[in-house]
């Protein structure tokens, strides 16, 4: 164990030293272009490297995508190299990274090899390849002030087809590679070193001409001055399955070639190495994460190879395979490969923190977590629901850790980029700060992209985009989105390992007081049968059919349609509620209190509280109902103390017409019939305090 602590520290540490920049040129065909995933690509630090664009002779932030489609050159799709690339060197050196991206998919080193409308950086092709990168580099050294400091070659694969084809020689493309090199050289009037990516191979097709330019590259390594092989592991990509499709290396190895590039760049270069710890993301003045007390428990159990438990609990975007939840369990894994996952998802749709208040004892602390994501900054973050949940965490054990992950919608992107934390967000700090628990904004980084104009904040996946497509419906991230959720996650458990090396983690020995007296610590659910007196018109009816998404809840819901037909729920605390079905057929409900019929208002999201002139009636049919059925619920908050609450159910039908509006109208033309209920079915109630 103490051998990996080492290493992590040493990924993180070297020694100190004054920090340069670095203006580098990385040209070729496709893979460096890079067809990756940038929800997948390395999120680099604001200031730490840059892209320069000929159009506009600009300077803009380095973040995939990279590139421009300028001078017959072209943007990533998505994903590259040179994110990772960039922040190794800034990692190791401290130096700003400038990057010239001059690459076109298809292009050859040699004019035999050339394909119509490729290019071919030969002279003399139909497209000036090589001029076109002079022309760039010359207008960057320009702007900065810089001279270059290196290339990074990354081509060959359209040579090797047709060395396979014998359309070249081995020696012909050799003479090709040498001559490019030797006309940058002159081109630029500078000895600039050279480090050559050797070729990878192109599935179903002979690995002979690959290997011939491979081999052709090492000669020249070997023969011209400054001529260095940064990368050589390109062939086993195909059979580590780290590739797009037959010939362009995936975000995986994009990744990992960029890094290694980087890491042979410095030593060879002899480049000044420093002291420096990984910077946190920060833009606007909010940064990405906050360690705190850290996560100590977890990250020693997860470093001895132990086995560990990983709780998510939220709304929606928690129960989504792919909306966070399956990428970060995925990326734990690979940060600690020795430990034994398992992941325990409890994500409700459409609920919030104190539904999960209700719930987290018999969804996630039964189930004994070493580590609880808590995801409600979307749907609810209420912060007495949040500090519930917190509280019943650590009483359960208080060596169980949590996290807080503030996730946003498409809108509330803005919010970060303008560097404005939401209202409901900073009440969320508070209690982190107050126990000393980690916390994640999820959103930061796709702020920043979005900023940069790198993302589309709401479209379709469908869509071949030149962006990272965040959400669809603007509120659940689609699968880029998660990915990029997933990273400011693993980006906080890179650091955690830092603290737990230097032994700056430390929990809190004992519970503080609550921050909030009306906190949801006292928060539970129970079945409707043996805690309600249900009328004779109550029937239980199993989770199947059109109910049996409601199966991992509820072993079964209470179903009743008499008006009239009611339930009696004698409880002692400040808060009561049910977790129902909702559907076409569902109805609304009338309310007694202690003996006496009790009117309501809203008093935020789905809570209710009981004031004189409001509505007699809690309508269960919404927008959401529209032939399909729907978890909801709602909390009826009254003095605290020993109460005694009924519901009945009404005999009106709500206007369920005018409830879904213009756009769901076509379901409810054509089955009027299966609307014309008042049916009710209550799967849980909700209880702040305790069933009497």
């Amino acid at each position: 164990m103490k051998l990996l602590l080492l290493g992590i520290i040493g990924f993180f540490y070297v020694m100190p030293v004054k920090a340069d920049k670095r203006l580098i040129l990385v040209a070729g065909q496709s893979n460096c272009v890079g067809k990756g995933d940038a929800s997948l690509s390395i999120g680099v630090m604001p200031g730490i490297a840059f892209e320069y664009t000929y159009i506009g002779d600009r300077l803009k932030p380095l973040l995939d995508p990279v590139g421009v489609d300028e001078l017959h050159f072209q943007q990533a799709e998505t994903g590259s190299a040179w994110p990772a690339f960039a922040q190794t060197i800034n990692r190791l050196t401290g130096d700003t990274i400038i990057i010239v991206a001059a690459a076109r998919g298809g292009s050859s080193n040699h004019e035999k090899a050339e394909l119509e409308g490729m290019g071919t950086w030969a002279t003399g092709g139909k497209m000036p390849l090589f001029e076109d990168a002079v022309k760039k580099v010359k207008a960057a050294m320009k702007k900065t002030g810089l001279p270059l400091s290196a290339v990074v070659w990354v081509q060959g694969e359209r040579d090797a087809n047709a060395i396979n084809s014998g359309e070249l020689s081995p020696a012909a493309y050799e003479n090709s590679l040498r001559g490019l090199i030797e006309r940058f050289r002159s081109a630029l009037q500078a000895n600039t070193p050279f480090f050559l990516v050797k070729t990878g191979y192109y599935s179903q097709h002979s690995k002979t001409g690959f290997d011939l330019v491979r081999a052709a590259q090492t000669k020249v390594a070997q023969s011209l001055d400054q001529v260095y092989i940064a990368f050589e592991k390109t062939n086993t990509f195909p059979e580590r399955q780290l590739m797009v499709d037959a010939i362009h290396y995936n975000q995986q190895a994009l990744n990992e070639l960029g890094e290694a590039v980087a890491v042979n760049l410095v030593r060879t270069l002899h480049l000044p190495q420093q002291t420096k710890v990984e910077p946190s993301f920060r833009i606007n003045g909010i940064t990405e994460f906050q360690v705190r007390g850290g996560l100590p428990h977890f990250c020693r159990k997860s470093l001895n190879g132990d086995t560990v438990r990983v709780a998510y609990i939220g709304g929606s975007i928690t129960q989504l395979d792919e909306r966070y939840r399956r990428q970060a369990t995925n990326l734990i894994r690979q940060q600690f490969p020795k430990a034994r996952l398992v992941e325990i998802a409890a994500g409700i749709p459409g609920t919030d923190a104190d539904l999960g208040a209700c719930r987290v004892k018999e969804q996630v602390l039964i189930h004994h977590p070493d580590l609880v994501f808590i995801e409600f900054a979307v749907n609810g973050g209420f912060p007495q629901g949040v500090e519930g949940i917190i509280r019943q965490v650590k009483q359960a054990n208080n060596q169980t850790d949590i996290c807080l992950l503030y996730a946003a919608t498409a809108d509330q992107l803005n919010s970060y980029v303008q560097g404005k934390l939401l209202p409901h967000i900073q009440q969320l700090e508070v209690l982190a700060d107050h126990y000393q628990i980690p916390s994640v904004h999820l959103a930061l980084y796709p702020g920043w992209m979005l900023a940069q104009q790198k993302l589309t904040a709401k479209g379709s996946e469908k869509t071949k985009a030149d962006k990272v497509v965040f959400t669809a419906d603007g509120v659940h991230p689609l699968k880029q989105g998660g990915n990029l959720y997933a990273a400011a996650i693993a980006r906080l458990l890179k650091q955690v390992v830092v603290a737990e090396a230097h032994h700056s983690m430390h929990s809190l020995s004992s519970l503080p007081p609550a921050q909030y007296a009306d906190n949801w610590e006292d928060a539970s659910w129970v079945n409707p049968e043996g805690n309600v007196r249900f009328s004779e018109a109550w029937a239980p009816v199993p989770m199947q059919d059109s109910l049996k998404q409601f199966a991992p809840w509820f072993s079964q819901a209470m179903a009743a349609e008499q008006v009239g037909a009611s339930g009696t729920i004698r409880f002692e605390g400040d808060a009561v509620g049910l977790f129902d079905i909702g559907g076409p057929e569902v109805g609304q409900l009338r309310l007694s209190l202690d003996g006496k019929e009790i009117s309501v208002v809203p008093d935020g999201g789905v809570r209710y509280r009981i004031a004189e002139g409001g509505s007699p009636i809690i309508n269960r049919f919404n927008a959401y109902c529209n032939n399909r059925y729907r978890g909801q619920f709602f909390i009826l908050q009254v003095p605290k103390g020993k109460h005694e609450l009924t519901f009945r159910i009404d005999k009106q039908i709500p206007d369920k017409r005018k409830i879904l509006g213009e756009q769901q109208q076509d379901d409810i033309n054509r089955h009027l019939a299966k609307y014309a209920h008042t049916k009710i079915y209550i799967g849980k109630i909700l209880v702040k305090g305790k069933i009497r």
